[in-house]
């Protein structure tokens, strides 16, 4: 079979990116198209636990610095084999920066695009307000150890998700799509996720 495109989908935590790309690939195989996704932040903690070091992911990116770096461009070779023995389309499911104690790390520094080389950077958002709420909920239900954060540092993070991605773009040639997944749009999200890697 061909080479399926390669997609990064990425979106800062508790904009619901990983719904929206389950539920992608839930329509794909709906619809008998070959789909796989991948998650960095699973590949990693996957690493760490090899070398006997339990870590909650979102405990990563409150390591320090050279170990994240390290961390994640071992993931990144990891996911460039997972990539190229896949069958069909592929996504990615990262953060295109990750607020780490010490500022923004990108999620998609240049080594780790030119191993993953990506035809399509996606851009998950929802209003901030959203966001904000969600990471509430998921603290409430103990799933996840989110960040609470201030509506306007939610505008900056998703503001540098932007510039990052442009940059992304101008590196790898590839496009940029933004997707919106407001509260109860996962799975028209999804369904325009979808739509983008097929056409």
């Amino acid at each position: 079979m061909a080479r399926g495109k390669v997609v990064i989908a990425t979106g800062i935590p508790g904009v619901g990116k990983t719904t929206v790309c389950k539920e992608a690939e839930a329509q794909a195989r709906a619809e008998g198209v070959k789909l796989s996704v991948l998650n960095y932040g699973d590949v990693m903690v996957e690493i760490m636990e090899k070398r006997g070091l339990l870590v909650h992911r979102d405990k990563l990116r409150k390591m320090d610095m050279a170990t994240q770096k390290v961390l994640q461009a071992e993931a990144a070779a990891k996911l460039a084999k997972a990539v190229k023995a896949a069958e069909g389309h592929v996504i990615i499911d990262t953060h295109m920066v990750v607020r780490t104690p010490f500022g923004y790390l990108p999620g998609l520094p240049k080594h780790v695009l030119e191993a993953l080389k990506p035809d399509l950077l996606v851009l998950i958002e929802a209003d901030p307000e959203e966001i904000a709420a969600r990471r509430v909920k998921d603290l409430e239900a103990g799933e996840r150890l989110r960040d609470e954060r201030r509506i306007e540092e939610l505008r900056e993070e998703l503001m540098f998700s932007r510039m990052v991605a442009s940059a992304c773009s101008v590196l790898t040639g590839a496009p940029v799509a933004i997707i919106k997944n407001p509260a109860g749009g996962q799975r028209e999200a999804g369904r325009k996720l979808l739509e983008l890697i097929k056409g």
